[in-house]
């Protein structure tokens, strides 16, 4: 499954190295192989494996850095690593057992790959590849450096009808389940994969985000509003970042299951993310809406 349009031209190499620069600023216990949990129907399975037995190579994240991939940007909560092989996004193909980029996070110590990602270089009028159950998954990149660097994830809607050059992105995830979807972005299960938690069958958003702290994601957060500086007084969102973090900390390892959280403490993770994103909303309610504002409780106004 390969695609090649005639109408491709080979774009400078220093153009599409920016773009991919644009685009991701992406086994074990805690990451299960098996893609049949979710439901996803007969086509998305037989690409979901050929995904998989592609890259079963690269769980070893060794020989992926010795075949070429490398790693760009940061390590997303919803996300992970993104590393990317320069010469595959070059080539324009969209070959299934072939992506463009892995993606990577670190559980236990260890890498441990998590899925796949398509980009190919979309020119005037060209549409994504199509997908098992069309192409919606798709979604592209156009912003500059600093504007995509700091998304709080990466999601985004392909129009054929955009001119210019752009670069369109697919997610697979092909070992770590994303009760999203296969093929969504962001796959909030990380943050309890990190932590080798079971992740609930509906995830709350509010939940994750506060439970990626705890895992680790702090710094992408600091990183976030050291960005907003301009608009937040820096003590002011440091000292809401770190109780945040403490609370969830605190939560994630109170817990009396190992294995899973109580629906007690999904809804303190809530809570907790809550009263941050409200500890931000004074200073810049743009910046508040990006990280999921919302009425909880009657907290968050």
């Amino acid at each position: 499954m390969t695609f090649s349009p005639a109408s491709m031209k080979l774009l400078p190499s220093t153009f599409i190295l920016a773009l991919l620069a644009v685009t991701v600023n992406g086994q074990e216990h805690a990451v299960h192989s098996s893609v049949n949990r979710l439901g996803a129907n007969a086509e998305e399975e037989a690409f979901l494996l050929a995904a998989r037995m592609g890259t079963e190579r690269y769980r070893d994240r060794n020989v992926a850095i010795a075949a070429g991939f490398r790693r760009l940007g940061r390590d997303f909560p919803s996300m992970g690593e993104h590393w990317a092989h320069p010469g595959k996004v070059l080539a324009g193909h969209f070959n299934v057992a072939d992506p463009a980029m892995l993606t990577y996070a670190t559980i236990d110590g260890k890498p441990v790959l998590l899925g796949v990602v398509y980009a190919i270089p979309l020119e005037d009028g060209q549409a994504p590849p199509p997908l098992p159950g069309g192409i919606s998954a798709w979604h592209e990149h156009n912003g500059t450096v600093d504007e995509e660097s700091f998304l709080p994830e990466h999601s985004g809607e392909h129009s054929g009808e955009r001119q210019g050059t752009r670069l369109a992105i697919l997610h697979a995830w092909t070992l770590l389940p994303n009760p999203a979807g296969h093929f969504t972005a962001e796959n909030w299960a990380l943050p309890f994969a990190r932590l080798r938690l079971a992740p609930p069958a509906a995830i709350p958003e509010f939940a994750a985000r506060a439970l990626s702290l705890a895992a680790g994601s702090g710094d992408f957060y600091a990183n976030l509003l050291e960005s907003e500086k301009s608009s937040i007084p820096s003590d002011s969102w440091r000292a809401a970042l770190a109780a945040a973090t403490d609370s969830a900390r605190a939560i994630a390892t109170a817990r009396h299951d190992k294995a899973a959280l109580s629906r007690e403490q999904i809804s303190a993770l809530e809570q907790t993310w809550a009263r941050f994103v409200a500890r931000l909303s004074g200073h810049s309610p743009a910046l508040a809406r990006r990280l999921g504002e919302k009425r909880l409780d009657g907290e968050v106004r």
